[in-house]
């Protein structure tokens, strides 16, 4: 018998698009790895997007490391967990609310970050993916999953007519408290940009020529090293990975990649990338109050 321990969090759904026929055009044991060695880099390549801009390596002792980034690097080695099945991928993260709000703001935004790093070398790699964040009560283990921030990713994923991922309602609320907090609390102007980069206001293109503004991860312009710079052509970039390893494009596929084409584009002459400062003093000295139990 399973043993049912629900839990409470931030789960991810994501889709594949034009998975089947790229199973169908190549090999499926070359097809698979393709995926499973992008969902094995994207935790190492978020903890190196961290260090990268504090002169530190994964390398480095992490005794020498701020309080911050340990939690943030354990948050992401340890405690997220992965699901791929068929042409979906499902990301999920505990997270208590009642929390100080600082641990929430911190898995918050770590999670959509590793969503957002996701999404960009599943694009690079031509597997183009859509998808939606969500919070509440869920279930995971194995194959078995449940709860209703799985359904509601899985529609909202599902409503998209491009290739990105939006926040649900019940994470956007989230969001918005975060960011308000941020600023509330004095947080360094280069923080409080990169929640503004993060997440991107957009007027989000769905199915049957349907639009609703909402916010929309940023996985365009991510400022690490290990991705290289968008080409000058945007529309042979988005393209090429729609028909990346012999996929066909269907009339109905078009769309999505006008879509998303637009998307790239209102990220790149509006969003200027900067670095993602966790690192900063006004964190630390937070994360220090937390540890040595003063809190705010």
């Amino acid at each position: 018998m399973v043993d049912v321990e629900a839990k409470t969090g931030l789960v991810g759904f994501f889709d594949i698009l034009g998975y089947q026929q790229m199973l169908l055009a190549n090999d499926v044991s070359s097809t698979a790895r393709i995926v499973v060695d992008v969902l094995s880099e994207v935790p190492d390549n978020v903890i190196a997007g961290l260090l990268e801009d504090h002169g530190l390596e994964r390398g480095d002792d992490l005794a020498s490391w701020p309080e911050s980034a340990r939690y943030f690097q354990g948050m992401v080695r340890e405690e997220m967990d992965w699901l791929l099945f068929s042409d979906s991928i499902v990301v999920s993260l505990p997270l208590d609310p009642d929390e100080d709000i600082f641990l929430v703001g911190t898995r918050i935004v770590g999670f959509i970050e590793v969503c957002a790093v996701l999404l960009r070398q599943m694009f690079d790699v031509g597997l183009p993916l859509r998808g939606a964040v969500s919070f509440g009560e869920f279930f995971i283990q194995d194959a078995y999953f449940a709860g209703q921030p799985i359904i509601d990713a899985y529609q909202h994923s599902e409503s998209l007519d491009l290739s990105g991922c939006v926040l649900a309602p019940s994470l956007e609320r989230m969001y918005g408290q975060v960011k308000q907090h941020a600023a509330n609390a004095g947080f360094e102007a280069s923080m409080l940009g990169m929640l503004d980069q993060l997440c991107v206001s957009y007027l989000v293109p769905k199915k049957r020529e349907r639009v609703e503004t909402g916010l929309m991860v940023n996985w365009v312009n991510l400022p690490m090293r290990f991705f290289d710079g968008l080409p000058s052509d945007l529309r042979e970039y988005v393209y090429s990975s729609f028909v990346a390893h012999n996929k066909d494009v269907a009339p109905a596929v078009r769309p999505k990649i006008d879509n998303t084409e637009a998307f790239v584009r209102k990220i790149v002459q509006n969003v200027e990338p900067r670095p993602w400062p966790w690192m900063t003093p006004r964190m630390d000295e937070a994360f220090r109050d937390l540890k040595s139990g003063g809190g705010e």
